[in-house]
């Protein structure tokens, strides 16, 4: 295998592949990048077997010149340090021969041992595909942004730690969901004729997010039985889905409160952030305690330190006192874009409902706990 390219592009692909590769790994071959030369272009591709990303690169803007077809499994991580330290305005040139990768850019050479292209994982799936939607990245990034962080982490619920995507019709529903704290957002598509309920794993997500991250164009993402694919250019993320039934979430949605406090977002977040500092580091608690006009932040630790802040808000209901995870409530509400947010609670043991009254497409609910 032979080629040059410019440093710019191969690095630009190579980034985003290995941002897959785990830092340990379970088998040798997973620390490494697939490089594949044939006809006018060359593919990047890395995998954690539930993940795979691959990068195809061509045109006459990346300096691309193959004059030796082949592939070869290369380590990853080391290939991307040594290109993010060669010049800026560099070209790279690549000769694979007796299992040695060589890279070489002006006066500097070096030389990578290499696994067989043979030994390199698949990740396999199925061929029929269910359905798929095109979406604006901007959109698809702002959905993501405003579920992705209710997402549970290792939780023995394996099918929380991950996010459902939904879709009925004209309709797609993005829910995240750690048991205490539910996060959903919605958009209309094209029509979609049959309905899918997938559950997309975390490093999924984090991985689409990474590949969206700087986009502002149109995202093709489609589902089968057991992956969802996502194209993005010459960019391609496949993962697997969690095989598990996503729990019937709407019944996690409390019916709207007799109690109801109107308020600024910011103001309120800062003033959590602010109380946060003093709370107790395992538990995060905050109570707040609301009557006419008035809500009373207030937290304590076992050092026996405590922070209170009264904020004017327009309240509704008879006073009620009740207690949160202080980082649940900070986490719904930055992830919020309006000035103004509503909470809907009915007492001192139910979820309360957070919307936000300019965007009537998301909803936050977060549990209660003892303070």
């Amino acid at each position: 295998m032979n080629f040059t390219i410019s440093r710019a592009a191969f690095i630009e692909a190579l980034q985003l592949v290995v941002n897959v590769i785990e830092r340990k790994q379970t088998l040798p071959i997973l620390s490494h990048v697939l490089v594949v030369a044939a006809g006018q272009t060359i593919s990047l591709t890395a995998t954690d077997q539930e993940v795979e990303v691959k990068m195809t690169v061509a045109g006459a803007e990346t300096d691309l010149s193959i004059t030796g077809e082949g592939q070869i499994a290369v380590p990853g991580r080391k290939l991307l340090d040594i290109c993010k330290n060669l010049p800026t305005d560099s070209q790279i040139a690549v000769h694979t021969s007796d299992n040695r990768f060589t890279l070489s850019s002006g006066e500097f050479e070096s030389q990578l041992a290499t696994l067989s292209a043979m030994d390199f994982p698949n990740l396999e799936h199925d061929q029929d595909q269910l359905e798929s939607f095109d979406l604006s990245t901007v959109l698809l990034k702002s959905m993501l942004e405003k579920t992705s962080f209710a997402m549970a982490q290792q939780d023995v619920r394996y099918f929380f730690n991950g996010m459902l995507f939904e879709i009925e019709n004209t309709n797609l529903r993005l829910v995240a969901t750690n048991g205490q704290r539910l996060a959903i957002t919605e958009t209309s598509i094209a029509p979609v004729a049959s309905g899918i309920r997938a559950i997309v794993p975390r490093k999924g997500i984090t991985e689409l997010q990474r590949l969206i991250a700087d986009s502002a164009s149109e995202i093709k993402v489609s589902f089968t039985s057991n992956h969802m694919v996502a194209l993005l250019g010459a960019a391609r993320l496949t993962t697997k889905l969690i095989d598990a039934e996503y729990p019937d979430y709407s019944k996690a949605i409390p019916v709207a409160g007799d109690k109801s406090i109107q308020c600024s977002r910011t103001h309120l977040r800062d003033a959590l952030l602010r109380t946060a500092i003093l709370s107790n580091e395992v538990y995060k608690n905050v109570k707040l305690s609301m009557a006419d006009g008035a809500l009373e932040l207030f937290t304590n630790n076992p050092l026996q330190e405590q922070a209170t802040e009264k904020l004017s808000v327009s309240f509704s209901g008879l006073p009620l006192e009740i207690g949160f995870n202080v980082n649940f409530l900070i986490e719904a509400l930055s992830v919020m874009s309006g000035e103004t947010l509503v909470i809907r609670l009915s007492d001192a043991t139910s979820p309360c409902l957070i919307n936000d009254p300019d965007d009537k497409q998301s909803q936050y609910v977060i549990s209660p706990m003892v303070v």
